[in-house]
């Protein structure tokens, strides 16, 4: 019996939670159902009074598609010409501006359909037939009003018209006399015109200013000092401020231009010798080529004694017992390339295997002239790793460019020497 009544009380249960959820369910249909009819009346309503707006209009959708199909058709006349009397006439001036009597026949059918417009869409239709009708009144009234206009090509036109004379068999312009008659427009001043200084013929008178009066020397030293010659600049010279130079003033460094510039003629004298001694074994060489004529042959030899006759750059610059003797020597070099006295180039593989040497840079004096092309510079780096290996792989023992023993360098670098030994 009471494991009988246990299951009794536990239905009892389920059947109340049954009942609950059925509450729930049934409750939130009503909920949608009332928020249906809630939609369906908001709906309704608007509609209604849609529908009420309508006919307190007095309009129907048929008289509204009636009223904007004249409206159209009332749009089109206008841009057409209005009424199509000018178009009729084939004139494009008076078809897009039309007259006083079709500008005023138009504005008058365009309020007569106003007067049945009550929304918004025909009343955005109206809005451009009026802004039509503007804009055909303003290039009506344009035509009234006669303004000269003026037009850039048909002045030239007709300066050329007026200006031009012929002589003989061909037309030109004559400026003298243009020149005359355009004169005379600026030789009237405009009236009511203003200067900020005044008029133009007005005298100038400068403001004299007092002297200034220099204190008077009293003592005898000062006296003397005013016999004494005044030194010129011309006449100051870098030797008399520092006697004892060392080698580092702008004399010293153009003094130093100077002797590469020396330095590279009397190589280049001596390259040239050497090449017209060689140029008689490349000629005999060339001789054996029989697709060569005399001409070509002439401007090989020429060729070949002028790449001969160049200097080797790093023989010639790099100073293999100083590198920084070696950098002041590139760029006093460069001063004289700038100025066109030298050039410098790489020989090329090609070169080489044509007309002997050695690849790589070679400098040559140049002989300035009128006819020297504009000079080409370029910065190049140089460390101290790139000096030895160039010195090392050219086998330059010394350089043409006599090493320098003057100078806080040079001096710091005996001085180490000797420390070394």
């Amino acid at each position: 019996m009471p494991k009988k009544r246990a299951h009794n009380d536990d239905d009892d249960e389920e059947e109340e939670l049954m009942v609950e959820d059925e509450n729930r369910e049934n409750a939130s249909e009503d909920a949608d159902a009332d928020e249906d009819d809630t939609n369906h009346r908001r709906k309704k309503k608007k509609h209604k009074s849609k529908k009420l707006l309508m006919t307190q209009s007095g309009q129907t959708e048929n008289d509204r598609r009636i009223l904007r199909r004249k409206q159209r058709e009332l749009h089109q006349d206008i841009a057409l010409g209005g009424g199509g009397s000018t178009a009729a006439n084939g004139d494009d001036d008076e078809a897009a501006g039309g007259g006083e009597e079709d500008i005023h026949n138009l504005r008058q059918q365009n309020n007569e359909l106003w007067d049945d417009v009550r929304y918004t869409r025909e009343a955005v239709l109206d809005s451009e037939n009026v802004d039509l009708i503007a804009s055909k009144a303003a290039r009506a009234a344009e035509k009234i009003v006669q303004v000269p206009r003026y037009d850039a090509i048909r002045l030239a036109q007709s300066l050329v018209k007026k200006g031009s004379v012929r002589k003989g068999s061909t037309t030109q312009f004559n400026w003298r006399n243009f020149g005359l008659q355009v004169g005379l427009c600026f030789n009237a001043l405009p009236s009511h015109v203003s200067f900020l200084y005044g008029p133009l013929d007005a005298e100038y008178t400068p403001k004299e200013r007092k002297k200034a009066e220099r204190k008077k020397k009293s003592t005898q030293e000062d006296l003397e000092s005013e016999n004494e010659e005044e030194e010129k600049p011309e006449d100051v010279s870098q030797t008399d401020k520092n006697k004892g130079g060392d080698g580092n003033e702008l004399g010293a460094v153009s003094k130093h231009i100077k002797v590469i510039s020396k330095t590279l003629y009397a190589r280049a004298k001596e390259e040239h010798g050497e090449a017209k001694e060689r140029v008689k074994e490349y000629e005999n060489q060339l001789s054996r080529d029989s697709e060569l004529d005399e001409s070509q042959i002439i401007n090989r030899k020429k060729k070949f004694i002028t790449d001969n006759s160049n200097v080797d750059a790093v023989g010639c610059l790099f100073n293999p017992k100083s590198f920084t003797q070696t950098v002041e020597n590139v760029f006093h070099f460069s001063f004289l390339v700038k100025e066109s006295q030298a050039g410098i180039k790489a020989r090329s593989a090609k070169e080489v295997e044509e007309f002997g040497g050695m690849p790589g840079p070679v400098v040559r004096p140049e002989k300035t002239g009128p006819d020297m092309p504009t000079p080409k510079q370029a910065i190049v780096s140089l460390n101290m790793k790139d000096w030895k290996d160039m010195c090392k792989a050219y086998q330059v023992e010394e350089s043409d460019v006599p090493h320098r023993m003057e100078g806080k360098v040079a001096k710091f670098e005996k001085k180490k020497s000797r420390k070394s030994r």
